[in-house]
Order: C-alpha cells, then sequence, then structure tokens
C-alpha cells in the first residue's frame, strides 16, 4: 500500500515538473495603436531634435503580465507639439518586444512631413496621430522591405507631403532607386525627368531647412553617326553660354547613350540647359533644374 502511495506521488511530482517544466509565459503581438487603446502599455514619443531618421524615442511600460510584441506600423505619424513645426512619419514598420512590467526605450526613424515648418526642438513631446496624403499608402507598399538610405526615404516623402521633385531622390542602391522614383513620378503626376538631383539639407539657426543642388547626374541618350565628334555647352535660362564640356568621339552610331555628372554647387537656382552638339549642330537638347 505504501508503494502503490510512493508511485503515485512520485507520478504526481513528475506530471507537475513537466506541467511547470513545459509552461511559456503569454504573449502577445498587438500594433502600438491597439496597446495604446486598451491600456497595454503607457508611452511617450520625444524628440531628439532631429527632422529625419533617428529622430523620435519612444518611452514605454507594460502594463500587463505577458509579454508585448509592438508592432509600429509603416505610416504611423506624429504631430509636433506646436502649428508651426515639423510633423514626422515612420515608413518602415518597426518591432519592440516587452516583457511582462518592463519598461524599455525605443529610438524610431521618424521623417519630416512638412519641409517649410522648423525642425523640432530636442524633448518635446509628439502625439500619435493619422495622416491623410495622397499616394501615400502605395509609396508605404513600395518600400517595404526594402534597405533604403535616409536621404532616399525622405527626399521621397517630401516628394508626396511637400511637393518637392522627384529628382530630388537619389541613393546607393541604384536599382531599387530608379524604381521608386519611376514610380512616384506616376504617383505625384511629375514629369519623368532623366536626371538626378543630388541636395544636401542643412537647418539654419531659426531650425529652417535649407537646401542647395550639389550635383546633377544622368544618361544622355540620343542619336549619332559612329565617329561624330561631339560635346557638351551648359546655358542658363536667359540663353547665356556658361561653358563648354571637352569633346568625345562617338564610338557607336544609332542610338547611343552616355553617363554624364555635372557639379553645381553654389550655381543659382533656377532653369538650364544642356546642349549636345556636333561641332556646330545641334543634337539635342536636355533641360534640368537647379
Amino acid at each position: 500500500m505504501n508503494k502503490i502511495k510512493f508511485y503515485f506521488l512520485l507520478l504526481s511530482l513528475l506530471s507537475f515538473l513537466w506541467i511547470i517544466m513545459s509552461f511559456k509565459p503569454a504573449e502577445e503581438t498587438i500594433d502600438l495603436e491597439s496597446a495604446i487603446s486598451n491600456k497595454s502599455i503607457s508611452v511617450e514619443f520625444i524628440s531628439t531634435g532631429s527632422y529625419s531618421g533617428e529622430s523620435l524615442i519612444m518611452k514605454v511600460r507594460n502594463l500587463n503580465s505577458k509579454k508585448l510584441i509592438i508592432r509600429i506600423n509603416a505610416g504611423t505619424y506624429f504631430i509636433a507639439p506646436k502649428s508651426d513645426e515639423q510633423n514626422l512619419i515612420i515608413p518602415q514598420e518597426d518591432m519592440l518586444v516587452l516583457e511582462p512590467k518592463a519598461s524599455k526605450e525605443k529610438v524610431l526613424n521618424g521623417y519630416c512631413t512638412n519641409m517649410s515648418n522648423a525642425a523640432p526642438n530636442s524633448d518635446e513631446e509628439f502625439t500619435l496621430s493619422k495622416i491623410n496624403v495622397k499616394g501615400m499608402s502605395e509609396f508605404l507598399n513600395l518600400i517595404k522591405g526594402k534597405n533604403l538610405e535616409n536621404y532616399t526615404l525622405q527626399s521621397a516623402i517630401w516628394s508626396l507631403t511637400d511637393h518637392e521633385s522627384v529628382s530630388n531622390i537619389d541613393g546607393e542602391n541604384s536599382a531599387d532607386v530608379d524604381f521608386l522614383r519611376k514610380e512616384l513620378f506616376k504617383i505625384t503626376g511629375q514629369e519623368e525627368t532623366w536626371y538626378k538631383s543630388r541636395q544636401a539639407y542643412a537647418i539654419n539657426e531659426d531650425r529652417q531647412i535649407n537646401k542647395e543642388t550639389l550635383k546633377i547626374n544622368g544618361k544622355l541618350n540620343f542619336i549619332t553617326v559612329k565617329g561624330a565628334i561631339i560635346h557638351e555647352e551648359i546655358y542658363d535660362s536667359e540663353g547665356n553660354l556658361l561653358f563648354k564640356l571637352s569633346e568625345s568621339t562617338a564610338k557607336l552610331g544609332g542610338e547611343v547613350g552616355y553617363e554624364f555628372n555635372l557639379k553645381v554647387q553654389g550655381w543659382k537656382k533656377g532653369n538650364y540647359e544642356i546642349r549636345l552638339m556636333e561641332g556646330m549642330k545641334l543634337v539635342k537638347t536636355f533641360e534640368f533644374v537647379v
């Protein structure tokens, strides 16, 4: 009888240990907005003082007794505390894991949606909101899972929110950038250009964004004959010849093209024109904006 009791007790103990060892704390995957609305978390969004990239610090506490996997959706939008300051958007999905009752800080990659407004001051608190910009959802789908530079993302967002030129979009991953540009020309209704115009952005003492075109680059496509001697001439909007570039000989005939790069830093803002010349004969013109 004692043996039976002993074996029963041992079996119960082993069963209990198996249950304890196999037990995993409950966890839930939830999006940020839902976690806030159902009071699963308390959270603050604090500005770092940047307008592009690592611009917000999310200070969050898990109010639950279960692990939370918080999904910060692409398109999550934040309103600045002052109407003359830039609002921010998260263009690509992010995640945060919070243990039960734990607190954590996470830096969020937010990007300016109001180029003409002042950059935010550091330590300002932003509030979660909704954005309604034509073409934004299509853009967010285009960049899903893509590894794009801050510059690429920011200039693309400004083409939607501030009607900046899609030509300004540039980046290291040329295939993804070229595809993004092509689609954004369609989405924004802007006329597609042959060139990219790399910009430099800087914040002045009034926290306003100043921009300057650094260079123009793109492919000059034209029709010529083998052996033709070609050169480029650069003109301003009033038709004044600024300078003539060196000559080159076409190695092939028919439809040909080559990469063209021109540094324009310090140039007066306005419209310019490249005239592709064969001697005194005009072959083709290419317009660009600085």
